[in-house]
């Protein structure tokens, strides 16, 4: 998810609507409410200076305002993208833990009885796919608690 890219956007001042392709073809539409605007859009770009990561919005009063490609995925709670960061979350608490006690990534997969390669892959934030019991094992060799809480929304 970090490498998403926009592919493009449209909107529709009638319904006043935000409508983002991104390359992975995932189709996000937001509310301009939803990001705080009340003007009018006169027109709406892929910002390539970005590398494709933001939209350039310019508005009928001429002013121009950015969007990161992350921001209408965390707007529509995109299930992929709050995946990644409760990921990136865990896994920066974890290594600021290793840091801080001075703990080797062997002495961990000697404990896990793994590879050094698999704890590389469980420390990638990148990648997704995560061994939970591992997590949890590595968790509490570092006197670390999970705390998983679901609400209503």
């Amino acid at each position: 998810m970090k490498n998403q890219k926009l592919k493009s956007a449209s909107f529709s001042n009638k319904k006043k609507e935000i409508e983002i392709i991104y390359t992975s073809g995932k189709i996000v539409t937001i509310h301009y409410g939803s990001i705080g605007l009340s003007k009018k859009i006169k027109e709406i770009w892929i910002d390539k200076e970005t590398g494709n990561k933001s939209l350039a919005i310019e508005f009928i009063d001429g002013e121009v305002d950015y969007m990161p490609y992350d921001q209408p995925l965390a707007i529509v709670k995109d299930p992929e993208f709050m995946l990644q960061n409760h990921i990136e979350n865990v896994i920066a608490q974890i290594k600021e833990e290793l840091t801080r006690k001075k703990v080797s990534k062997k002495y961990l997969a000697r404990q896990l009885e793994t590879s050094d390669n698999q704890i590389q892959r469980l420390l990638n934030p990148s990648i997704l796919n995560k061994n939970l019991t591992q997590l949890y094992k590595l968790a509490s060799l570092l006197e670390l608690r999970f705390e998983i809480n679901l609400t209503a929304a």
